[in-house]
């Protein structure tokens, strides 16, 4: 899990190893892992938000790898999945009056369907800490 944290650039952003730039697909990749092992809060989940805010092309939609790129199909589905897993999507949804759906870290799918489709993995209870909610249809393995 530490290895994990220490992805996070002084952007805010998360890389997928030392020394290179941050890239909002780890958003994803760091994040859902991060996730499913009870560690989210080890990030700063403010700064992380903001960088992937700071990669959306504001004139044309979607989200970049990095601030001024140009934004792809890729980089946006982990970018929208990414602010799934902080929170940030569903507040931004609430100020906007919309309602967007959870994505479960295991699958990068809609909780929903997730549950619907009788999906299952397992996942990590750190120290009797409860699992986000998100996560509590799978199987919970204490540690």
């Amino acid at each position: 899990s530490w290895w994990l944290a220490e992805r996070q650039c002084d952007s805010g952003g998360l890389n997928g190893r030392p020394e290179k730039q941050a890239d909002v697909c780890y958003s994803w990749w760091i994040l859902s892992a991060l996730s499913i092992l009870g560690r989210v809060d080890w990030i700063n989940t403010g700064k992380l938000g903001q960088f992937i805010l700071n990669c959306q092309d504001d004139e044309d939609g979607g989200i970049a790898d990095r601030p001024m790129d140009m934004p792809d199909v890729y980089h946006t589905f982990f970018g929208l999945c990414g602010l799934s897993l902080i929170g940030q999507l569903e507040k931004i949804g609430n100020k906007e009056g919309r309602n967007y759906r959870q994505i479960d870290p295991v699958f990068a799918l809609p909780t929903d369907v997730v549950s619907r489709l009788g999906l299952k993995a397992q996942v990590i209870r750190n120290g009797g800490v409860d699992v986000e909610k998100r996560l509590q249809l799978h199987s919970i393995l204490d540690i």
